[in-house]
């Protein structure tokens, strides 16, 4: 996710070495939120492509790039200042369901060399969904940091799993491997979180310890990011009341259709393994596509993040619009006004770059 231009201070080099992972992972997970399979329907009325657009915020201006070819970004809402929000939009001559099928045939996870790993997780969930998560990169300096793990923003860890690592810390690694040990911990940790958010949706993650006894409550971040999906309630409210209610959606005729799967991914950043848990959902809309990715844990770096893809029908091809919500301790507090914009800065290039290169490969379809 090119460099531009910028102040040079610390703040805004420390913004754009600790912002590389929310970047990474909304690159290497981005599309496959609309492409989780085959897409049921929905009866909802589009409307047209300029109310839309007026909807997100572009002025007539930026409607006009838009026909006429351009990437545009739109700034977005932020909910606290620990939220980045980004948007954008362009046009693709290529229909909706090209797009899905290029991306279903797409190994999105194998196409970076970031990711180490990944699995999908079923059903109920059991610890042989996580067999492969392992420590790598460099698993003893990763062991290291989950032996001697305390309240921070090291690793996003709740009380409990706090509590297991002293355990095993106290016990003097006398069990045996202690990179074994700790992975066996990570693995019954990842499928704690994912039984929790399944059975109780936002309310079931438990808040990641800080200092000083604060949380970080990242179901409450994510609320917040449902709520800011505003056009979603005006547009497609079936959807929308499932990103505020999941599992307990009110419109439980509807919400039977949706498409969903779960996975874990093992991303490097900074040479440390990231362990995220996504959750996917997708909805078709007549003729049109509507896609979330919530990622709802993240071991380290950031707390959570939201995606949201629309591809929809118009007469010029298809209008793609795209809004992503990244919460992270690493531009909230003193001088999170200056860091915002320079983390947007850092991050646009790359989601263009990659929306071109979408747009590249469907057209030669």
């Amino acid at each position: 996710m090119r460099r531009a231009t910028m102040m040079q201070t610390s703040g805004s080099a420390a913004v754009r070495n600790r912002f590389v992972s929310p970047k990474v992972i909304a690159v290497a997970s981005l599309w496959a939120c609309l492409l989780v399979g085959t897409p049921v329907q929905a009866e909802v009325k589009l409307p047209p492509v300029g109310e839309l657009l007026l909807d997100f915020g572009f002025s007539d201006k930026e409607q006009q790039q838009i026909r006429d070819g351009k990437i545009v970004e739109r700034a977005i809402g932020e909910g606290s200042d620990r939220e980045l929000g980004f948007g954008m939009a362009f046009m693709v001559k290529a229909k909706p369901e090209k797009l899905a099928e290029l991306y279903r045939k797409a190994t999105v996870f194998k196409a970076l060399t970031q990711v180490k790993a990944h699995g999908r997780i079923s059903g109920e969930g059991s610890l042989a969904d996580f067999t492969g998560v392992t420590l790598q990169p460099n698993p003893e300096k990763e062991a290291q940091r989950y032996v001697n793990a305390q309240p921070g923003e090291e690793l996003n860890l709740d009380a409990k799993e706090l509590a297991a690592f002293r355990a095993l810390k106290s016990a003097g690694g006398q069990k045996g491997d202690p990179i074994k040990e700790v992975e066996q911990l990570v693995r019954q940790a990842l499928l704690a979180r994912y039984q929790a958010y399944r059975a109780k949706g936002l309310s079931g993650i438990a808040p990641y310890e800080r200092s000083n006894g604060a949380q970080r409550p990242a179901g409450d971040e994510l609320l917040g990011a449902a709520k800011g999906s505003v056009y979603l309630a005006k547009y497609v409210p079936t959807f929308y009341d499932i990103l505020l209610n999941y599992p307990a959606a009110k419109s439980k005729a509807e919400a039977k259709n949706l498409e969903e799967f779960f996975y874990w991914v093992n991303i490097e950043v900074f040479d440390r393994p990231t362990f995220v848990l996504m959750h996917r959902m997708a909805l078709q809309v007549g003729e049109a596509y509507v896609g979330v990715e919530r990622q709802f844990y993240a071991s380290h770096d950031y707390n959570s993040m939201q995606q949201v893809v629309a591809a929809l029908p118009t007469l010029d091809g298809t209008l793609v619009l795209y809004t992503g919500r990244v919460s992270t301790d690493q531009v909230g507090g003193f001088g999170s006004s200056a860091k915002h914009p320079v983390a947007r800065t850092l991050a646009a290039p790359y989601l263009k770059d990659m929306f071109q290169s979408v747009r590249s490969r469907s057209q030669k379809r």
